[in-house]
């Protein structure tokens, strides 16, 4: 009896041994993945498509309330680049001082006023090294031209960019397709991949925009013949709000009318995506837009993903 109550603390010892040699070896295994993956994780590019919502609201949505909690929205989530959507000239230099960003874009009518498409980044890591705004229309080129019974002139804001920190240059074009013409949000979608064909074809490239269309619609699928959808090949499965991306201020799922989405993230096969997530920024019934941003850590190839 004696010898077997000593030889107890001997067994746990050792089958505590073996249990820290087993963790260990996981612990070394999970180390060896970071490692491996290293590389990437240190040049993700944590990219977003928000559509900021014009400061046409009262208290407690109007724009000198939302925009601390859009800067918070940003900042937690580490956005730094940023394709944006509704974006007037006030609240562009709102955000730009607040988050101390850079941004380049410009506005949808004539005079090149209205509604901007601009994209911000962070200047300590991105330089612009060309960019362009073209118009959703017979005529691109042409400041407030609009066509197909469009709402509304709708334009594409795109630029080459330089990141500094893998010296890789890419492009990032963003987009608001038109609310009420199903014609113009299609013929649309067409002006903007036959003008981009090329960037597409030379360079990694990032899409974002509002497209006032699911999945299932035809600007989404031509936009697909072309590109992926961020969200379907991530590497890790979709994080956050549910599907929908428009939430026009309701918390309660039940009172909002759009139950897929319609923001979007697409890149091209020189684009890896770790992650892929629609940031559900309501905090005591609050929100900082009525629409949801979406967001991927993506990294930059150098060769075609296979």
């Amino acid at each position: 009896m004696n010898f077997s109550f000593r030889m107890k603390p001997v067994v746990l010892m050792i089958a505590a041994a073996a249990a820290l040699s087993f963790v260990a070896a996981l612990d070394l295994s999970g180390a060896q993945v970071s490692k491996a993956d290293a590389g990437a994780e240190k040049n993700l590019i944590h990219v977003a498509t928000y559509n900021v919502r014009g400061p046409s609201d009262r208290a407690p949505n109007a724009w000198r309330d939302r925009l601390p909690r859009m800067v918070k929205t940003i900042r937690d989530n580490r956005f730094e680049l940023i394709g944006t959507q509704e974006t007037l000239s006030g609240p562009i230099k709102d955000l730009a001082a607040s988050l101390e960003f850079n941004y380049f874009g410009i506005g949808r009518d004539k005079h090149k006023g209205d509604e901007h498409n601009v994209v911000f980044y962070d200047p300590a890591r991105f330089d612009v090294i060309s960019q362009e705004t073209f118009w959703l229309s017979d005529n691109p080129g042409t400041p407030g031209s609009s066509s197909w019974d469009s709402g509304c002139p709708r334009i594409c804001t795109w630029g080459l960019l330089l990141d500094r920190r893998t010296n890789q240059r890419f492009v990032i074009a963003n987009t608001h397709l038109d609310n009420r013409s199903a014609v113009a949000r299609i013929q649309g979608i067409n002006v903007l991949l036959t003008r981009l064909a090329p960037m597409i074809e030379k360079y990694p490239f990032i899409l974002t925009g509002d497209f006032n269309s699911t999945a299932d619609d035809m600007p989404v699928r031509r936009v697909l013949g072309v590109l992926r959808n961020a969200r379907d090949v991530s590497e890790t499965d979709h994080y956050g709000a549910g599907d929908e991306t428009f939430h026009d201020f309701h918390e309660n799922r039940r009172e909002r009318t759009h139950r897929k989405p319609i923001d979007f993230i697409f890149v091209n096969n020189r684009v890896r995506v770790l992650s892929h997530g629609t940031i559900n920024d309501f905090r005591n019934g609050l929100a900082s837009s009525d629409h949801f941003p979406v967001t991927a850590e993506i990294v930059l190839l150098d060769e075609p993903e296979k």
